[in-house]
């Protein structure tokens, strides 16, 4: 019987914690560059946010693979690349989130990046297990 807990254990998503505690860590690093290559930088917040998050989506990739899905398929180029698939369709939400945040509503691109994470972390995690480290629905 896994350690989980027991409400996770029931829906079949006892992998969605330790996603979102990496989420969170890979988020900050993209975040925290985000705001380096704006600030320190000078770079338009859409690329420095494209940029960023693909940082995020490799820092991701490789906590999720070895600490969370404990997944050692050996076709690791096949497997990152659907990771990236995923995680750039996420991107596109991310960016499209931010320019609304930006452009329409005139929120800081900080808020907008807060945001649009909030926006991709379920299609991401649904999408990773499914198709990248195949565990079913």
């Amino acid at each position: 019987m896994s350690s989980t807990i027991p409400l996770l254990s029931r829906t079949g998503n006892e992998k969605i914690v330790g996603f979102l505690l990496i989420g969170i860590l890979s988020s900050l690093l993209d975040i925290g560059l985000l705001v380096f290559l704006c600030s320190y930088l000078g770079i338009w917040y859409l690329p420095a946010a494209a940029l960023s998050y693909c940082c995020g989506i490799v820092c991701s990739y490789v906590l999720n693979r070895e600490l969370n899905f404990h997944d050692h398929d050996r076709h690791v180029i096949a497997q990152f690349t659907t990771f990236a698939a995923i995680s750039v369709s996420c991107l596109a939400v991310n960016l499209c989130v931010i320019w609304i945040c930006v452009e329409v509503f005139a929120l800081s691109y900080i808020t907008g990046k807060l945001i649009a994470t909030l926006c991709a972390v379920f299609w991401n995690y649904h999408g990773q297990k499914r198709f990248t480290f195949h565990l079913g629905s």
